[in-house]
Parts: C-alpha cells; sequence; structure tokens
C-alpha cells in the first residue's frame, strides 16, 4: 500500500505500508506494517512506478511475490490504462488492485450532493457558521455560552467528516440561533453585526433545516461505515458485508429520511416562526426550454423531498459502481467463500477452482478440490457451528488444529485472499506521525532519521519488545576505540 502527501517543507512524502498473514504459534493474525518514507520527485504514473520499484526492491521485497496492492482513486494510480497499478500489473499480472474504499465513499458523498444546488447552498452555509464564529475569539466565547458544543468546519478530504459538522448543528440549533440573536444587538461592533444579520437569514430558513436533518441522519450511518472500514486488518468478505448494509439502509429509509427531515424542519420552523412558502419568481424561459419545478407546480417540501431523494439515489448509484470492484475480486475468489466451502456441489467447486487458478498457478487444481470436501470432515468431525463465519475464521481453524499439512493449496488460497487490501488507511495513519514528528522547528530533519523516528513512533508494538541492553552493547561495540588512553 502507498499513499502519498506532502510535508511541512513541501517535499511530498510517500508512505509505504505492507499487509501480510503471520501465522505463529498456532495464532493466525493481518498484519499491516509501515516500512517508511520516501520522497517523489514526480507526478507522472511512469515515475512513481520508478520510485516504488526501487523502494521495494531496496527494502528487499521481490514484486513478483507481490499479490495485491493499494492506492488512492487519483487517476494517476489507478488508471487502469496508464496509472501505477496499470504498469504494475505489466510486471506482475497476479498484483490485483482494489481502489481504497475510504476514498471510493468519500466520492459517492461529494457526487451525491454536487449537482444539487439547494444542497450545495446548504454546506455552504454550513461552512459559512464555522467561518464566522472561528475568526473572533469573542464571538466563539459567546457561541460556547448558549452551546454544548463548538461548531466544526467541513473536510476537504474525508467527507464523512461533515457529519461533524453536521451533527453540533443539527443537535445545538437553538443555542447556535440564540448566539447568532445576541451577536445582532447593537452592542457589538459594526462588522460582527453585520455577518449575523446576514447570515441569519441563511440559517433560519426552511430548505436549510430540511436538509440539515436529512444529512444529519444520512451521515451518521457513512460514518459508522466508515469507521469500521478504516479498521487495521479488514478483510474484502467483511467490507462487502458492510458496505451492502450500507446500501440496504439507504435502499430502504430513502423516502422515511426525507419526510423525517421534512417534520422536524417544520416543527423548529414553526417555533421560530419560518416561512415555509418560498417567494415565487417568474423567469423569460428560452424556446425549447423546459418548466421548472416551481412551475411545474410542486409546494416547496415537494421540491425539498424531490431534491433529498436525487441526493440519496445518486449516492447509492455511485456506492455500488464503486463497490463493484471488490465484488469482482471477490468473485475470482469464489472458490474460498463461506457458501462455496460449506455446501458447493462437485460441479460448482470445479468452476470456482478453475476461475481462481487460472491466475494463481502455485495452488493446484486437483489437490484443491479434494482438500475442500477434507475441510468439510474435520469441520464435522470437530463438532463446529460455522453459519456466521468469515474468511478469516477458516484459515484460525486450519491453524490452530494443526490442519495445514493437509490443506496446504486451501491454506494459500485462504491467504491470498486475506492479504488483500482495500484500503490505504494505514498510509494515512502514517501521515498524522508524519504531522507531528516533522513540525515547523523539525523541518529541516533527514529522511534517514523521519525514517527512523517514524518506524519507532508507528510500529511501537515492535519497539517495546526490544532489549535496550542488546542495542546498548552493540552500539558500544561499534564505538568502541581501538586503543585505550
Amino acid at each position: 500500500m502507498f499513499d502519498s502527501t506532502p510535508d511541512v517543507s513541501h517535499v511530498d512524502q510517500m508512505s509505504e505500508v505492507i499487509r501480510y498473514v503471520k501465522i505463529n504459534n498456532r495464532k493466525v493474525e493481518v498484519k499491516e506494517v509501515f516500512l517508511g518514507f520516501f520522497p517523489l520527485h514526480g507526478k507522472k504514473a511512469a515515475d512513481l512506478s520508478a520510485e516504488i520499484l526501487k523502494k521495494l526492491e531496496n527494502d528487499g521485497l521481490d514484486i513478483m511475490m507481490c499479490r495485491s496492492q493499494g492506492y488512492d482513486n487519483a487517476a494517476v494510480m489507478s488508471g487502469i490504462h496508464g496509472g501505477v497499478q496499470a504498469i504494475i500489473k505489466e510486471k506482475n499480472n497476479k498484483a490485483i488492485f482494489i481502489g481504497c474504499i475510504d476514498h471510493s465513499i468519500n466520492l459517492c458523498g461529494q457526487h451525491s450532493f454536487a449537482q444539487n444546488v439547494t444542497c450545495v447552498t446548504f454546506f455552504g452555509a454550513v461552512e459559512t457558521i464555522f467561518n464566522f464564529f472561528s475568526t473572533s475569539t469573542s464571538r466563539w466565547e459567546v457561541l460556547l455560552n448558549h452551546s454544548k458544543a463548538s461548531v466544526k468546519r467541513l473536510s476537504t478530504t474525508r467527507w464523512s467528516a461533515h457529519y461533524g459538522a453536521v451533527k453540533v448543528l443539527a443537535e445545538n440549533f437553538d443555542g447556535i440561533i440564540s448566539a447568532i440573536e445576541e451577536l445582532c444587538d447593537q452592542d457589538v461592533n459594526l462588522e460582527t453585526r453585520g455577518a449575523a444579520q446576514n447570515l441569519m437569514p441563511a440559517v433560519c430558513n426552511f430548505s436549510f433545516l430540511c436538509f440539515l436533518f436529512f444529512w444529519n441522519d444520512v451521515l451518521r450511518e457513512v460514518n459508522n461505515a466508515q469507521i469500521a472500514l478504516q479498521s487495521k486488518g479488514l478483510c474484502v468478505d467483511e467490507i462487502i458485508i458492510k458496505l451492502e448494509a450500507l446500501r440496504l439502509f439507504i435502499g430502504e429509509k430513502r423516502l422515511h429520511l426525507a419526510e423525517e427531515a421534512i417534520d422536524f424542519a417544520v416543527q423548529k420552523s414553526e417555533k421560530y416562526n419560518i416561512s415555509m412558502e418560498r417567494r415565487i419568481r417568474r423567469k423569460k424561459r428560452m424556446p425549447g426550454e423546459l418548466a421548472s419545478s416551481t412551475e411545474a407546480g410542486l409546494t416547496l417540501r415537494a421540491e425539498l423531498q424531490k431534491d433529498m431523494l436525487e441526493c440519496i439515489d445518486r449516492f447509492n448509484i455511485e456506492l455500488e459502481t464503486r463497490v463493484k470492484s471488490i465484488k469482482d475480486v471477490a468473485s475470482l475468489f469464489e472458490v474460498v467463500q463461506s457458501k462455496t466451502l460449506l455446501s458447493a456441489n462437485t460441479e460448482q467447486l470445479k468452476l470456482a477452482i478453475s476461475k481462481f487458478t487460472n491466475l494463481y498457478d502455485e495452488v493446484s487444481e486437483t489437490e484443491l478440490l479434494l482438500e475442500i470436501p477434507r475441510l468439510r470432515r474435520h469441520l464435522k468431525a470437530a463438532n463446529i457451528t460455522v453459519s456466521n463465519w468469515v474468511i478469516l475464521d477458516f484459515l484460525k481453524f486450519i491453524v490452530e488444529w494443526d490442519f495445514t499439512e493437509s490443506l496446504p493449496n486451501l491454506t494459500v488460497a485462504l491467504k491470498l485472499f486475506i492479504t488483500i487490501c482495500a484500503s490505504v488507511a494505514s498510509c494515512e495513519r502514517s501521515f498524522s506521525k508524519l504531522k507531528l514528528i516533522k513540525n515547523y522547528l523539525r523541518s529541516t530533519m533527514t529522511e534517514t532519521r523521519l525514517n527512523n523516528l517514524g518506524i519507532l513512533t508507528i510500529e511501537h508494538e515492535a519497539t517495546q519488545n526490544i532489549n535496550f541492553e542488546d542495542v546498548i552493547s552493540e552500539f558500544a561495540s561499534v564505538k568502541a576505540r581501538r586503543k585505550k588512553f
């Protein structure tokens, strides 16, 4: 897994993380290990590919042993024709690629509201509220006096972070309105009073209230899904389940979400005497131009409900499209899916195994066909119920009961599937440490020192197991003088 970010010295730092399956003392772990940063000297796919291959070679890693590659959804990285993943795949066609699912959900969210003017206006107002209070300490103090929580800004890189900004407004709307009303008084300075008076109509607006409660409910589920998808060691089959759960929520609750948001908005509008009717403006249409929703006779509530449903349907379509690549990979590994391992007949097994071994020739097709029924007999003999097992559970069973020698090909197939990465969250986490290690006080730090400190910090579990007496002795022997004075 590779991802990049600029550091405080304006150097583009690429983070390298490897994912592998570790089996030790009959225990199975999916490990994602940080190996270091390295500076980039080009932005083209060919340059980035050369840098990545060089770094892997320096680390003693053979690219031909790679079975999965993970990057974000930037075209230069994920392009199917000239992207980095395509160049790597030309060298090793077994290194399958899945775009980062977290970035994919971000793009689903951005595209779902970018086409709707009312929705864009809503998020613009949310950002304006943060800017209004954050530019002055006195305004911020007034806000905290009226509200239980401070407002938050929107995130340009993490769309689910919109939930934090929307949630605060939805749960503390009354307090925020009170704070703005206080800043509209004659006692405050002219600039603050003017900005507050301009902000009040944007917030006390029926359309704003409808989208506030609508996006609060939608983003709550999206944020929960993204938090789960950022877990270390998550496997593809678990990711598909979580994404399907999110898609089912959106599909089944679409109408309920819109109606409930309008009901909440009506209650708030009645409390603050906010008009729920729009001001009709007649607009001259050019020949051939279609009538707008206003001229078509839709009320404001009906139009807002239509806009909400369009947003959520667009999100659902985007999500289904972007999940397709993950499902294609899962289809390739159909042979190790729970349903196949437990209940597929001989003909179904042959088709699934053939599809798998066409790409992964290190697994014997004949032997794998014999090993799957053998696994079923082992499970039956052990009297174990496997109705809710994911693929990692099958590998844990094989290792724990020491069946790796009788099921060698199946063990390899399971490990190959578990090794596939569908998120670069571990690379993103390393960026947080990068910002802490290389700050403005250490902006001239060398790459060697940055990598050493990064590994010590990020891989702190391994650091705690180091015997410092041995390190000190080795350091002393290297620095020892040949002649005593």
